[in-house]
């Protein structure tokens, strides 16, 4: 299950994208998926600039896929206060989905990810229920019944 309990963050406070890209950074290591946390935060920026990852309706989904990633982990976030992140609808962010892919053969694990959690965040009552959530556990098993995503497929 790549979306783990102590995985997920409610009512956070940062100040700007690049505290947010830190703090997934630091996560990813601490939970052994990845060994650098500078080199994993450039990863985010490298992808970050290419396009922002902002979608609409308040949420983000920043993701690295690289060389630098050793096993694959999804980060969630919900911020106390909204944040400016150049989304597509240009509305502040409040959720955030860090995802980290290993390089090698990850390319559809890659893509089932961004695919399930993309499918999720059109449901109204998915994203309301990220907003909603009185706690990580709630959210934790609302989460678990509705995004699938298999690893070794």
């Amino acid at each position: 299950m790549l979306i783990a309990r102590e995985n997920i963050f409610l009512n956070k406070n940062f100040s700007s994208k690049g505290e947010i890209f830190q703090f997934l950074s630091q996560q990813a290591v601490e939970r052994g998926w990845a060994a650098d946390a500078e080199k994993i935060e450039a990863d985010l920026w490298a992808r970050e600039n290419q396009y922002s990852t902002g979608f609409e309706g308040q949420i983000a989904i920043p993701h690295a896929k690289t060389v630098n990633v050793t096993e694959a982990g999804v980060i969630f976030i919900r911020l106390q206060q909204a944040l400016d992140w150049e989304s597509l609808d240009d509305s502040p962010i409040k959720i955030v989905f860090g995802l980290f892919v290993p390089e090698s053969g990850a390319q559809l694990l890659h893509l089932k990810i961004i695919n399930s959690l993309a499918s999720q965040i059109v449901e109204d009552d998915f994203r309301q229920q990220l907003f909603d959530a009185k706690s990580e556990d709630e959210l934790f098993n609302y989460m678990q019944s509705r995004v699938v995503i298999e690893e070794d497929a």
